[in-house]
């Protein structure tokens, strides 16, 4: 295997590393430079030529061409009661994904709904195919390997969105770490000084952007508190 082969340009856009591949295919990640995937790839079983299609997001018959007649003919239900399971599983997934407060992985789900792997992953499929089954939420996948939703960046306009941020951002109370990067941004924020003093901090300064507390007009080694909050912090002075 080398930069070349078209399952190792796959495996780095989904984020998929040497090691997990390793351990998928019962293969030591040092030999893999030598896996023959033609033909090594045909010897897996069917279970982790689905497993790895699914996290590559290809279909099987992309890795191994000869399962392409074997799937063509497998026995299905009628179109119309296969796409109405379809979309109650993704929904179920959608809901799943919604309840849990962290993404979750394709075997996560499929323990806490006592599914197959194969179901969870064709439901996962099918909600991506249709986006308008999630209503004003959509599935984003997070590399290598979790799920989860969030809102939907077509509906509102940009305006809108940055208003809703900043009317949630104006109702949360500040962290003390946010508190020191507000105040730090007031004292030294056009400064040389603060280009060094944000390397220490560049998570919770970013968190404050996008809440709109804070905004970068000069460059992104200088910072400005929004005109609302110089205005809120005057009323103490």
């Amino acid at each position: 295997m080398n930069d070349d082969d078209p399952l190792q340009q796959r495996m780095h856009a989904a984020g998929l590393s040497l090691w997990e591949l390793g351990d998928l295919l019962g293969v030591h990640p040092h030999h893999l430079h030598r896996y023959d995937t033609s033909g090594g790839l045909a010897g897996q079983s069917v279970r982790t030529l689905i497993e790895l299609a699914a996290r590559l997001d290809l279909h099987p018959a992309d890795l191994v061409p000869a399962l392409e007649p074997v799937l063509a003919n497998r026995r299905e239900p009628p179109a119309a009661a296969r796409a109405a399971d379809l979309d109650t599983d993704a929904l179920a997934v959608l809901t799943a994904l919604a309840t849990s407060s962290v993404p979750l992985t394709a075997e996560e789900l499929a323990t806490a709904l006592t599914w197959p792997l194969d179901r969870v992953a064709a439901a996962l499929h099918h909600a991506a195919d249709q986006p308008s089954l999630a209503g004003p939420v959509a599935l984003r996948r997070i590399p290598p390997a979790t799920w989860t939703i969030t809102a939907r960046r077509d509906i509102l306009t940009t305006e809108q969105q940055q208003a809703v941020t900043e009317a949630a951002g104006y109702r949360n109370a500040l962290t003390v770490n946010e508190a020191n990067v507000l105040l730090a941004a007031h004292a030294l924020g056009n400064t040389p000084d603060y280009a060094g003093w944000r390397q220490e901090h560049l998570d919770t300064e970013q968190q404050l952007k996008t809440a709109g507390l804070l905004r970068c007009i000069n460059g992104p080694h200088h910072a400005e508190l929004h005109p609302d909050v110089v205005f809120s912090l005057s009323r103490y002075q």
